[in-house]
């Protein structure tokens, strides 16, 4: 790219970074410059490029889905870590992660999710948790040591000082990175990468853009989640996803082992065994 053009893109980057909508949660420039080449490619226009590429970035944040105000969040942690009772700390936990729809939805089932999955993959003292959110959270329901090292990627900067705050005070590494997956993929090798109810959002981002992750995950076992449920409950998603899941993975020889909970589908795949 020309230095012109270079030195208009990352103009264009900036504005959209300190926008009003963008500036408290830091959104990562890599994401930002990848959705506007993207859409350079099919506007002539660079004004509607930028305006597509915004629309895009929208539905990629998904504010839709919800967040805690984390400065509150983070005092609440260390309130519950001074108490020294674990059971206060999960609670705190569990009030911060229903702020987000994808973990709200999950702690009626948290006691089992972990167990189960783990039951398959095994206890793993590497973890890389792909478009992370508000997962980590969960830490206290995985019955793992403090000496797991446990990588979590967004592009939510915000998000990620949270989390590595949060880690600090559970005793993990801060490993959480500001890191769209889906234009640099993680380097770091693994146990399990988690990827839970990503992947239609991937898809819908890029159609495609999946399975070149998958391949590019450093590990022994994707643990791939989808939504088997719509978000107001009344219809069924399990068959859809499904098939989108099998899609996606049918020119692999990866063994999989589904495991389905009360509104989450979960596949356990194990990249050395066919």
């Amino acid at each position: 790219m020309p230095h012109d053009q270079n030195a208009d893109m990352e103009s264009v980057i900036s504005q959209i970074r300190q926008s009003k909508k963008y500036r408290r949660m830091g959104v990562c420039e890599a994401t930002i410059q990848d959705l506007i080449a993207r859409e350079l490619k099919h506007h002539k226009k660079k004004s509607n490029a930028i305006q597509a590429a915004k629309k895009k970035l929208h539905e990629v944040i998904a504010p839709y889905l919800g967040d805690p105000d984390y400065a509150a969040a983070e005092e609440q942690l260390e309130t519950a870590i001074s108490s020294g009772n674990p059971v206060v700390m999960k609670e705190t936990c569990a009030s911060i992660m229903a702020a987000h729809t994808s973990t709200r939805e999950r702690l009626p089932f948290l006691d089992e999710f972990y167990s189960k999955i783990f039951d398959v993959t095994g206890r793993p003292q590497v973890i890389l948790d792909i478009a992370c959110g508000l997962n980590p959270l969960s830490f206290p329901w995985m019955s793992l040591p403090t000496t797991t090292r446990y990588y979590a990627y967004d592009i939510h900067e915000e998000r990620i000082g949270f989390t590595n705050h949060y880690f600090t005070l559970q005793g993990l590494e801060p490993l959480a990175k500001l890191q769209d997956v889906l234009v640099n993929f993680p380097e770091e090798e693994g146990d399990v990468a988690l990827i839970l109810k990503e992947v239609p959002r991937f898809e819908k981002r890029l159609r495609g853009c999946t399975i070149p992750l998958f391949d590019a995950l450093r590990v022994r076992y994707l643990v791939v989640s989808f939504a088997s449920k719509n978000l107001t409950g009344r219809w069924s998603l399990a068959e859809r996803y499904r098939q989108l899941f099998h899609s996606i993975i049918e020119q692999r020889p990866w063994g999989t082992i589904e495991l389905e909970f009360e509104n989450e589908l979960v596949f356990c795949v194990d990249k050395m065994k066919s």
